[in-house]
């Protein structure tokens, strides 16, 4: 073998290793979870979507980073989300015409009790899943 293709194989086989290695590495990444519970007055709620909204996205009008619905038990599970600072809201489809009617589908968020009202909290994900995201009181408006 000619003294130029050994060095010539070593460098193809490191960068399939390197390339191979930085593919598992997003992967794991992309795996991270929110998960929660979304409910209104005490009971679980069915079939609401649950949208993951990207802080650093709100100001362009397009800040939906992912999303879910939840099951039968108001649990949700959003999957393959990447490190970020989100909001999380829910909305409940009450007429199934996939859009938010005003006065008539209820809405809530993640967040916190400030004399009565909600307050949204930020959800940092720093790549660990996330749990207890839950949603307790939903609003129509």
């Amino acid at each position: 073998m000619k003294k130029g293709i050994l060095p010539l194989i070593f460098i193809i086989a490191v960068s399939l290793i390197v390339a191979l290695s930085c593919e598992k590495v997003k992967e794991e990444i992309l795996q991270v979870t929110i998960r929660g519970t979304v409910t209104n007055g005490g009971q679980p709620v069915a079939g609401a979507f649950v949208l993951l909204l990207d802080n650093d996205e709100m100001a362009t009008g397009f800040p939906i980073g992912n999303a879910s619905i939840t099951a039968g038990n108001g649990d949700y599970t959003i999957i393959r989300v990447e490190d970020g600072t989100y909001y999380v809201a829910a909305v409940k489809d009450e007429n199934g015409n996939e859009a938010y009617d005003f006065g008539v589908d209820p809405i809530g968020w993640y967040g916190h009790d400030s004399f009565g009202i909600i307050i949204p909290d930020p959800v940092v994900v720093s790549g660990e899943d996330v749990s207890g995201i839950d949603i307790d009181t939903m609003y129509v408006q």
